[in-house]
């Protein structure tokens, strides 16, 4: 927000810059006519990676937040794990019908919603009736309703999946781990908009994590456009009347801006917290950046005794 708001310049770092690169390869595979995935071969794609993925740290030099071969070289790598998983997934798939898809609709009196797609994919009913068959009757796929799915492409550590560290994992346990992918807003917010441009709902929405190739399946009904328009009148209310509440949580973390966001409020700075063993037994609380007072100083120089009879 500060970014758009304040004007502070734009910043990136790894995670984003990877993820962003990421989404620009997997575009580029999919403008070839010839080949299902542009590069004739997966090495010759493995190859085109570290050279897109060294270009975009070049250029973006100026604007990371840190600067650490360690992180280039780990990134690096996690972007190539993702291009590998992407294509031995979809070298024998279709093409997506529409690939990085940018739209943009009216939706309130002096608001423009717009949107990127990642991916739409059609979906033959054959599969609908595996993965919805609540959508299919005699065959043939419900009124109001087209063939496709949304595609969002992910890159980052986090996955829906925690079996691989809680192999026992319950039903109701799984669902509680999973509700913020089956109730995220912004799942809702590329419905309503897939609605608004076409008059149709597509059939599911995959949360594609590349890093282990894994899809997590979603959906939403027109049911959940009212929680979502409700969320969306708040904000561009807010807008209208530079009115920008904080929404201070974990994402913060992450945030590019801390430093300035902190300097909002001059009696309260950033700052750290060391940890201590228990209650009043030490720690103490750090300001970051420290400040270096500023004014006249008394400069004390020490000069040799003079020798006595000089």
């Amino acid at each position: 927000m500060l970014h758009y708001v304040m004007g502070y310049e734009r910043k990136t770092d790894h995670p984003r810059l990877m993820g962003s690169t990421v989404h620009q390869f997997v575009h580029t595979m999919h403008t070839s006519a010839k080949n299902p995935l542009y590069y004739s071969t997966l090495k010759k794609a493995q190859g085109a990676w570290w050279w897109k993925w060294k270009t975009a740290l070049e250029k973006n030099e100026p604007i990371m937040r840190e600067h650490s071969k360690k992180k280039d070289d780990e990134y690096g790598v996690s972007g190539l794990c993702c291009i590998t998983n992407y294509w031995n997934s979809n070298i024998d798939k279709p093409r997506p019908i529409e690939v990085e898809k940018r739209f943009k609709v009216r939706m309130f009196p002096k608001v423009w919603f717009v949107g990127i797609f990642d991916q739409v994919r059609s979906i033959s009913v054959e599969s609908i009736a595996n993965i919805r068959p609540d959508l299919i009757v005699k065959g043939v796929l419900r009124e109001g309703y087209d063939p496709v799915v949304l595609v969002d492409l992910k890159t980052g550590k986090k996955s829906y999946d925690p079996r691989h560290f809680r192999p026992d994992i319950s039903d109701d346990e799984l669902a509680a781990y999973q509700f913020s992918l089956h109730e995220n807003m912004q799942i809702t917010a590329y419905y309503w908009l897939y609605y608004q441009v076409y008059g149709k709902l597509p059939v599911a929405f995959y949360w594609y994590h590349l890093r282990s190739g894994k899809a997590f399946m979603t959906y939403r009904n027109k049911s959940d456009f009212r929680t979502f328009l409700d969320m969306m009148r708040y904000v561009a209310d807010g807008f209208m009347n530079e009115l920008y509440p904080l929404r201070v949580g974990d994402h913060c973390t992450y945030c590019d801006y801390n430093k300035e966001c902190a300097e909002l409020r001059a009696d309260r700075p950033l700052m750290f917290s060391e940890p201590s063993d228990g209650i009043d037994s030490g720690g103490r609380m750090n300001i970051w950046p420290q400040e270096i007072p500023i004014g006249a100083t008394q400069l004390k120089l020490k000069f040799p005794a003079p020798r006595k009879g000089k």
